[in-house]
């Protein structure tokens, strides 16, 4: 910092003044001896060196004040001793005498457990003359600041002074980049007041801090702020004011005093990266004093006092302090020489480490009964790698560091045997015992796993693998949080496991966690509240809490800054305010109260607050070094890094990988392949398999799982090389970033695929396999029956022989049976007359017996009517009727038994013979006894016993009674026509010797006809059996020859399916290879483009060859991951057919994380809105004020969100993103905001962003599955001959889309049918030639098949006359493909060069809008068509390129119409290309652009209400004026509004919203001041317009050039560069224009005018000669030359009182040119050369002659001259005179500058046309 005689004086006056002082102090104190003679003469002289030296020298460096003070003592004749500088002695009041500084060093020992106090203030040597110097320049209340290395004891010094101060009290700022005076008014509102004294307002302390109390204002890092647009730093010319002015200007207008207020500040040297150097203005009311590092000796000094009192604890360790000290310096000393920030941000180590290092040691030790000088060296060891080492980055500088402790310990701990100390790893943990003690691996990674199983149950539902990496930052982070003050700064890649380990840890630890619940609406007002309420539990209610805060939450810049004071002073300036600080206040008391403590005043509870939340607050920050801010932190919040132990996670490294993956995939079913064994990874792969080996060591190393493994890893690593490389080689194009998250994602999706994969090869094997078998047993089958035919055709033949024999046997039979039937005829006459007789007798027998017969057979028929039921009735009845009991016992005496007891009875009718004995009664059987017996007692004799009285009992009984009457009355029939019968017997005996002879013939007879009738019968049979035998063989054949027709037709399936049954092995063998490429497919193909995916699917392939691992080479992933039907339906949907499109969309079905969608286009949307069109998708944004509510909604409800317009997330989705699913009392609750909803798992979220230059971080890359269809030359070509058809063949466009579906259609069709055919054959049971409904169903399968390969052959030859029509458009498709490339590379010539397939198709469309000439040929008609587009291109591409770029483009314009178009090498001059380019296209190609003079055309034909129109111009070219002319001659509605301010956005926002819908025109000016809300804000709006916008709709944006114009909105416009014309007329023209009227009133002041513009023109004619005109390209803008004009106003109206006519002598032209060259014009211009330029222009115009007549204003013969008369008009007229072309002459060059000029333009031109040329895929 540059030293100013106010500051040094001032320096010098405070410690000349203090010398004063004390000299007054020494002789008030000693009135006895005062100083006087040689005592005050050596006082004064040596104190006089002292102020000079500390005044002049105290803000340099120790090598300078040594140099000074040498000077000094010359200068002055003193003497020191040898060897000594001036800077080691202080002057003694006492004798005057100098005396060495480390004399006033006291020696210094403190308690042990003062070593974990922050507040201990060790003094040395540069501490005591520190603090000399500064309390002198404090006493003075001057504002003082202290420089120096963070680390240096800067803080504490001054802290340290200030104590020691009566009557001040400090309040603590930390500034940072964005700090405001805002900060300083907060801080005066929370510890002064105002007060009136008379008329003035004075600010002053308030009375609660004390009377007369000065309030310090103790400014860290003052140096930090960023300038402002003005090159101001705010804050600092703010306190520059209170300084200077003693006063501000509150916001109503009131001048307010301060009182009793002093400013300090502490900075780095402004050297350092991030520091603003602090204007001279302040610095010159501030000394300024440099704290450099303390010294080797003071670092000593300080930790052997901490070391000292920490070994009090161990008296046998005593010895040993100065070992630990000097072992701790040297390593402090050694790391920080090797890394250094500008290494990383991170790598920063001051004494602060040391100070660390000690209060771990303590705190590792204090509990401890004992120590021995192995284990302090042990938990030294572990305490430097944790300081040291935990933040480095590469494995190189870790084994460094590591290896340096190592060297140190041995160096410095003799006696320790350091191989076993030092040779294993160090973990220490509290956790398992009560105190800090050494623990192995194994036993904590026991206990960690088992605590983290309850910690899913209870906290977070994510699994986590312990592995070694992870162990490691668990422990760090416990060792941290266990430490007052302690904070982590964790930094590494997103889901690398910050958050969850420090959640894990807080809960082990018994912190309560807190975060913000942050969302787009998330304020700094929010997060103040949230501060307040955190540090109100930390402070009141001594909760002890950890606050993970992520950078994704820093939502603005007052987040860190509010973070940064926290951490530095455990406050932040106006957190507690009004009420906020009285409510704050009362609560402290109460907890004062309560835990016994007394305050005096509020601010001593205030810090006893703050000191409670610095104590327990512990913060825990998380950081990704990928994003583009993490270089900066360092510099804009210091405190991140100096209050922070960093510990740096980076990515996981290929051993961690090893061991996620080994623990993922453990329980995996990896097939055969790792049952069968052998080798993998050998050769190329070793060293794959060696990253991962770590994990398998022990456990199956070189194993199939490790290659498996190792394959994971190697995927992931290549897949993140190929980002970092498609980052690079892209400009304007979003990029992606790798993360473990992505990594896991990657297991999962591999888990999914293979486990998917083998479910569906095992079942179509099953399926194929059984269907083969049915096909071979069904061959075999028809084989048996053919063979069964033949066999049946023998028994045939055997069977026909055997009737023929069967014939004639009963031929014979029959005549030898005729003869015997004519002997029994014969004998058959006589017994028939003896029959007669018989007959006779017997009929009169019969004729009595046919009497009772009737009643008999009646009986029966009633008896046989009786029910079981009825009997069972009788039978169960244990006392019957009396009718009942005599009817049975009747029937019982005629069946013969002889008891008649009931029970008896009972038996007879319960056996189950009963009835059928009675129907089977013989009535012979009947003695005369028993009937007599039956006909007295119960017939005859009982009156009563009648057939009615018995039915009437029992229905049963009844029948019996009727038959028991019958057989009676029949019986005595019977025994009175005995005689006769006796008879008739005698008779029939002679009969029947009559009838045997009569038999014996008959029986010969009947056995002839028997034998007859059996040979009838035997032949009928064999007849019948040669019948059926015929049917049997007739139905054999037909279905043997069905079968051989079945099998024939299904020979192709069947040798298909054979072929699949035996690729099936190696499918299974190549099933692990194939998911690891679907899962990679599924996981990271989604963002790159058709030919990266492409080259990454061969690099993937290359991984796996090298490991050894089996895959299929024609594995197409859309066919594995997909169905042909769902991609038939999904173009049914809208999805677009072209490869890159289906790929996505198999992407879209499979991802594991949410997808975040990139469509330029807009298809995918559309696509994605029919898809979940029935499950009720919603459509919404992070702008509609809806959206928390509609996301609400939709979580509880289980539908699909598709959010729009996605570039940044909005925090509140990261607990979704992540899945972050709490489990509840079986609820699945999500965190929104500050709200639980319940979770859905039918929910699903499509994010989506149609701006292919999106800027997505790696936050967001993390939690997404990206999916990007933007559109890529393929599938514009594509997509154009689509339109080309559409146009000019609208048939057979319409011809092609119906074959295509018909051809998927029938394809699915046909595919349904094979799989009908296998489920039907497999899942017959037994033959299939048995079921006739299976072979049926078959052949209508096959039929059906059949008529669907027809239909595909017919469509087939359908689709080639259709390619043969496309054949004829496809050079118009191809040349569409080239141009779109060409326009994608036009912005590796400038970044405002973007060009959407959009914009091309619009230019497609206008050139097939050209009429078709009657009766010409296609090739004509594609003539026509390619040389309209040519001009359509040129005329919209070149009005947005810059001259030269137009010839460039032109030039390569020509390549792709012709490639022989180009021009020869050489050395050209512009004219060349310009007239070749005029040679080669025809005069009507408009290769220069259809642009402003064309404005009318390009708004309403070329644009449309969703196409902005960017005026892009040079700094101070406006061409706003063009767009407002143009509205006023069509009378078209136009609103504009200047950009630039907040209260500017929020009007553009209205006035686009509403012009929108009534389609007036907007018109936004100076767009380039306010970029990010053209990104954030105005882009988002433009792409949600929809349907309803309506067509009249126009917006107009102007803006300067500007690299941060979004490059989503440079290719969502379309552009025209507008340039300023070129030439002296032009140039005047736009500076004239731009003076309003006013000014021009007076002739002889418009003089002047004129030569200021010509002076201007001049200028900036002059840069179109560069390095010629001037030595570089100054930037000159419209805005000088006004100025320049206001200069010469103030200046001649100063000199004239206002006259408007004048003597041009009189004016001051000595002011106007010095005022024009050094301020105006030269305040621009660098080199002196070009300043003599500019001088001698300017003074060769601004002279009095100029009013002469024809006053010439060149030397040369054709210069212009200025005209007689200078009015309005007749300067007008004067410059519209002037030549467009400007000879060089005129502008001071000579006539070669335009040759060097135009060689210079077309080599640039030739050097971009070859750089062009050389791009790849140009």
């Amino acid at each position: 910092m540059t030293p100013t005689r106010e500051r040094l004086i001032e320096s010098l006056k405070a410690l000349l003044i203090k010398g004063i002082e004390q000299a007054i102090d020494y002789d008030e104190n000693h009135p006895d001896f005062p100083m006087s003679g040689d005592h005050i003469d050596n006082y004064s002289k040596r104190w006089l060196l002292h102020s000079l030296l500390w005044s002049f020298s105290g803000s340099s460096s120790w090598p300078v004040r040594q140099e000074f003070g040498e000077f000094l003592l010359r200068s002055s004749g003193m003497m020191l001793p040898s060897g000594s500088n001036l800077a080691e002695y202080r002057v003694r009041v006492e004798d005057g005498e100098y005396d060495n500084w480390s004399n006033s060093v006291p020696r210094m020992e403190i308690e042990s457990h003062k070593v974990m106090s922050t507040d201990v203030v060790i003094t040395t040597t540069d501490t005591v003359r520190h603090c000399d110097v500064i309390s002198a320049w404090l006493s003075s209340r001057m504002p003082l600041i202290l420089c120096g290395p963070p680390g240096s004891g800067k803080t504490m010094t001054l802290v340290n002074v200030l104590t020691n101060f009566q009557g001040i009290f400090m309040a603590n700022l930390n500034f940072s980049s964005r700090t405001t005076p805002e900060i300083i008014l907060k801080t005066f509102s929370q510890y002064c007041t105002y007060v009136r004294r008379g008329k003035d307002t004075v600010l002053e302390p308030s009375e609660n801090l004390g009377a007369h109390t000065w309030l310090v204002v103790f400014c860290d890092e003052i140096n930090l702020p960023e300038n402002d647009s003005y090159g101001t730093q705010r804050v600092i010319m703010f306190m520059r004011q209170l300084v200077e002015q003693k006063g501000f200007w509150r916001n109503d207008n009131v001048w307010v005093k301060v009182n009793r207020i002093q400013f300090v500040g502490a900075c780095n040297p402004p050297t350092d990266a991030g520091r603003v150097i602090m204007p001279s203005r302040f610095l010159r009311h501030a000394p300024l004093l440099l704290v450099d590092f303390p010294e080797r000796a003071s670092l000593i000094q300080i930790y052997r006092t901490f070391n000292g009192g920490m070994m009090k604890l161990f008296p046998n360790l005593k010895g040993e302090t100065d070992a630990l000290t000097e072992a701790m310096v040297e390593v402090y000393g050694q790391v920080q020489e090797k890394f250094t920030p500008e290494m990383q941000p991170q790598y920063f180590y001051s004494a602060r480490e040391l100070s660390r290092w000690v209060r771990g040691i303590y705190e590792a030790t204090v509990q401890m009964d004992g120590l021995t000088l192995n284990e302090l060296v042990r938990i030294w060891a572990h305490e430097a790698q944790r300081l040291f080492c935990d933040r480095l980055v590469e494995k190189a500088e870790k084994e460094w560091c590591t290896e340096t402790i190592d060297n140190v310990a041995r160096k410095c701990f003799a006696g320790v045997n350091h191989d076993e100390v030092l040779g294993q790893q160090l973990f220490y943990s509290k956790w398992l015992s009560k105190d800090t003690r050494r623990v192995s691996k194994d036993e904590i990674k026991e206990f960690l796993s088992a605590r983290l199983r309850v910690f899913y149950e209870e906290e977070l539902d994510v699994h986590l693998v312990i592995f070694d990496e992870v162990l490691d930052h668990i422990l760090r982070i416990d060792r941290v949080l266990r430490q007052p003050m302690g904070h982590c700064l964790l930094v590494g890649d997103s889901g690398a496991g910050k958050t969850v380990l420090s959640k894990f840890v807080s809960w082990m630890n018994g912190l309560s966690i807190f975060q913000i619940k942050a969302h787009s609406k998330y304020s700094l007002d929010d997060f103040n509240d949230d501060l307040r309420t955190v540090m109100r539990r930390v402070g009141i209610n001594d909760e002890k809490v950890c606050f993970i805060f992520d950078e994704s939450n820093a939502l603005g810049s007052g987040f860190i800054e509010a973070m940064n004071a926290l951490l530095a002073s455990g406050e932040v300036p106006g957190l507690f305010e009004g009420d906020d600080y009285t409510s704050l206040m009362s609560a402290m008391r109460d907890s004062s109260s309560r835990k016994g403590a007394i305050a005096d005043s509020e601010e001593e509870l205030w810090r006893r607050f703050t000191s409670v939340v610095q104590k327990n607050l512990h913060v825990v920050f998380t950081m990704n070094p990928s994003g583009g801010e993490w270089k900066t932190r360092s510099t804009t919040s210091p405190a991140l890094f100096n209050r922070c132990v960093v510990d740096w996670f980076g990515s996981w490294s290929p051993k961690a990988m090893g061991e996620v993956g080994k623990e993922f995939t453990m329980k995996l079913d990896m097939g055969d392949a790792e049952g069968v064994g052998g080798s993998w990874g050998i050769g190329d792969g070793e060293h794959l398999m060696d990253q991962v080996s770590a994990a398998f060591d022990g456990i199956n190393t070189g194993g199939f799982r490790q290659a498996v493994v190792a394959s994971l890893v190697s995927i992931h690593d290549i897949t993140k090389v190929m980002a970092d490389e498609c980052a690079q080689s892209s400009s304007g194009e979003c990029r992606t970033y790798l993360s473990p998250r992505d990594y896991l994602a990657l297991i999962h999706n591999f888990v999914s695929s293979l486990n998917k994969l083998r479910e569906k090869v095992e079942d179509e094997q099953l399926h194929v396999n059984a269907g083969l078998s049915k096909l071979r047993e069904t061959q075999e089958n028809v084989a048996d029956l053919k063979g069964a035919l033949g066999l049946k055709k023998s028994e045939l033949r055997k069977k026909e022989n055997l009737a023929n024999q069967k014939l004639q046997q009963m031929v014979g039979d029959q005549n030898e049976a005729e003869k015997r039937k004519e002997e029994a005829d014969k004998m058959r006459i006589a017994v028939d007359k003896q029959s007669e007789k018989i007959t006779v007798r017997k009929e009169q027998v019969q004729r009595d017996l046919d009497g009772a017969e009737p009643a008999l057979l009646s009986a029966q028929a009633a008896v046989k009517g009786i029910r079981k039921r009825e009997l069972d009735e009788v039978r169960n009845l244990l006392r019957p009727p009396s009718k009942v009991q005599l009817t049975l016992e009747c029937v019982a005496i005629m069946l013969g038994e002889k008891s008649l007891d009931w029970a008896s009875v009972r038996k007879i009718i319960s056996k189950s013979d009963f009835i059928p004995s009675i129907l089977g009664f013989a009535v012979d059987n009947l003695t005369s006894r028993q009937v007599k017996t039956i006909q007295d007692k119960y017939l005859d004799g009982n009156d009563e016993l009648t057939y009615e009285s018995v039915m009437r009992s029992s229905k049963a009984c009844g029948p019996l009674y009727k038959w028991a009457e019958s057989q009676i009355k029949y019986s005595t029939v019977f025994n009175r026509v005995q005689p006769l019968r006796e008879e008739v017997d005698e008779l029939e005996k002679k009969a029947n010797i009559a009838k045997s002879q009569k038999s014996q013939l008959e029986e010969e007879v009947g056995e002839l006809e028997a034998s007859i009738a059996q040979y009838k019968t035997d032949y009928a049979t064999l007849i019948r059996d040669v019948e059926a035998l015929k049917l049997e063989m007739e139905v054999v054949t037909t279905k043997v020859q069905r079968a051989e027709s079945l099998i024939k037709s299904l020979h192709q399936e069947s040798e298909r399916w054979s072929k699949s049954s035996e690729g099936f092995q190696l499918i299974l063998r190549s099933l692990v290879g194939d998911a690891l490429l679907m899962a990679s497919f599924l996981t990271y193909s989604g963002f790159f483009d058709f030919k990266a995916r492409l080259t990454l699917m061969n690099k993937w392939q290359n991984s796996l060859d090298l490991l050894g691992i089996e895959y299929r080479e024609n594995l197409s992933m859309v066919e594995v991951l997909s169905k042909e039907s769902d991609r038939l339906h999904w173009q049914e949907l809208g999805l677009p057919s072209d490869s890159l499109s289906l790929e996505n969309g198999v992407i879209l079905q499979d991802c594991v994380r949410f997808p975040l969608i990139i469509d330029p286009s807009g298809h995918a949307i559309d696509f994605i809105m029919n898809k979940y069109k029935e499950s009720k998708i919603q459509k919404t944004s992070f702008l509609d004020n809806s959206f928390m509510k509609t996301l609400a909604g939709a979580i509880r409800f289980g539908t699909t969100l598709l959010i729009e317009n996605v570039e940044t997330i909005d925090p509140v989705l990261n607990p979704i993103l992540n899945k972050e699913i709490q489990r509840t009392g079986g609820r699945a609750l999500v965190q929104i905001g500050t709200e639980e909803v319940d979770y859905s798992p039918k929910f699903n979220i499509i994010l989506t962003t149609k701006n292919p230059a999106a800027k997505l971080t790696p936050d967001i890359c993390s939690r997404v599955t990206l999916v990007n269809f933007s559109i890529t030359p393929a599938s514009l070509q594509s997509q154009s001959m689509s339109l080309i058809l559409k146009t000019d063949k609208p048939e057979v466009e319409e011809q092609r889309i119906n074959v295509m579906k018909v051809q998927g259609e029938q394809l699915v069709k046909l595919r349904g049918l094979e799989e009908q055919m296998l489920s039907k054959i497999s899942a017959v049971e037994g033959n299939i030639l048995d079921d006739d409904r299976v072979v049926e169903g078959m052949e209508l399968l096959m039929t059906e098949g059949g008529q669907v390969e027809a239909q595909i052959s017919r469509s087939v030859d359908v689709m080639k006359q259709v390619e043969r029509a496309m054949g004829n458009f496809q050079p118009l498709a191809e040349t569409c493909k080239a141009l779109y490339i060409l326009l994608q590379s036009m912005r590796e010539i400038h970044f405002l060069y973007e060009f959407s397939a959009k914009a091309f198709m619009k230019m497609l469309e206008s050139a097939l809008g050209t009429t078709r000439v009657d009766g010409n040929s296609d090739n004509e008609r594609i003539s026509q068509v390619v040389e309209y587009l040519f001009h359509e291109v040129a005329a919209r591409v070149g009005r947005s390129l810059s001259t030269e770029d137009k010839m460039v483009f032109a030039l390569l314009l020509m390549r792709v119409r012709n490639s022989k178009d180009q021009m020869t090498k050489g050395e050209f001059l512009l004219e060349d290309i310009t007239t070749y380019i005029d040679s080669v296209f025809d005069s009507s190609f408009l290769w220069q652009g259809r642009g402003l003079n064309d404005l009318v055309k390009v708004t309403q034909e070329e644009l449309d209400s969703s196409v902005p129109l960017m005026l892009c111009s040079a700094p101070g070219h406006d061409v706003s004026g063009r767009v407002e002319t143009m509205a006023r001659n069509i009378k078209k509605e136009l609103s504009s509004i200047a950009m630039g301010s907040a209260e500017g956005f929020a009007a553009a926002e209205r006035l686009v919203f509403s012009a929108s819908k009534q389609g007036t025109w907007v018109l936004l000016k100076n767009c380039h001041l306010c970029t990010d809300w053209l990104q954030d804000s105005l882009m988002k709006k433009l792409q949600s317009l929809g349907a309803g916008t309506h067509p009249d709709f126009r917006l107009f944006i102007t803006c300067e050039k500007n690299q941060n114009l979004p490059t989503g909105l440079l290719r969502l416009s379309d552009i025209i560069v507008a340039e300023a014309p070129s030439g002296i007329k032009a140039s005047l023209s736009r500076f004239f224009s731009s003076v309003s009227s006013d000014h021009l009133k007076s002739p002889s002041r418009n003089r002047l005018y004129l030569i200021l513009g010509w002076v201007h023109s001049v200028i900036h004619e002059r840069l179109r000669y560069v390095p010629t005109g001037w030595t570089e390209a100054y930037e000159f803008t419209e805005s000088d030359a006004l100025h320049g004009l206001d200069v010469i106003n103030s200046l001649v109206e100063g000199a004239t009182k206002g006259k408007q006519n004048f003597d041009p002598e009189k004016l001051p032209w000595d002011a106007i040119r010095d005022t024009l060259c050094k301020g105006v014009f030269g305040g621009r211009i660098t080199k002196e050369d070009d300043q003599k330029i500019l001088d001698k222009l300017v003074s060769s115009v601004f002279i009095a002659d100029s009013y002469d007549v024809n006053f010439k204003l060149v030397d040369t013969d054709d210069s212009p001259c200025l005209p007689e008369g200078t009015s309005q008009e007749e300067c007008l007229s004067w410059i519209d005179s002037l030549p467009s072309y400007t000879p060089p002459t005129w502008i001071g060059l000579d006539g070669s500058a335009e040759t060097i000029r135009s060689k210079t333009i077309a080599k640039s031109v030739i050097s971009k046309f070859e750089m062009m040329l050389n791009l790849p895929g140009n």
